[in-house]
């Protein structure tokens, strides 16, 4: 047996699972394009504050930030094509997205101009996260992904 090819049959869910990642880090994908790449048209609705805040956030956050949907869309492919590398990508991704949300929501002061609310997305964000690269440990060990 090819060392690159699964030794366990994945179950039926499994295909579902692997493409709902894949949108979800697209559309994460889609949200770093509308932050970096049309901020001015983004910020227009919000208070003064806010709009102080997003343009304080430095440019090496974007980069984490990319870094972190990147890795998360190839994650999402090594689901679909059971590649062992698949949890290495997501752990990057997730400490990207621990970076970016403890530095845009705790030291550039999001929670204070956002106020509690704010903090939904990034929990939602940094639990899916998370549950990507258990799922994709999970995978590992039932042998669903290459070795």
């Amino acid at each position: 047996m090819n060392d690159s090819t699964p030794a366990t049959p994945a179950p039926k869910w499994y295909l579902p699972v692997a493409i709902v990642a894949l949108l979800w880090n697209l559309l994460g994908c889609v949200m770093f394009a509308i932050e970096f790449f049309a901020q001015n048209a983004a910020i227009a609705s919000m208070t003064k504050p806010q709009q102080e805040w997003v343009q304080s956030i430095p440019a090496w956050i974007y980069v984490i930030y990319a870094v972190a949907v990147t890795m998360g869309v190839f994650g999402s492919f090594g689901l679909l094509l059971r590649q062992a590398g698949t949890t290495v990508l997501f752990a990057i991704s997730l400490v990207a997205v621990v970076v970016q949300m403890v530095y845009t929501m705790g030291i550039a002061g999001g929670v204070t101009v956002m106020g509690p609310s704010g903090l939904i997305m990034p929990a939602v964000i940094i639990t899916v996260a998370t549950l990507l690269l258990g799922f994709s440990r999970f995978s590992r060990k039932a042998g669903w992904l290459g070795r």
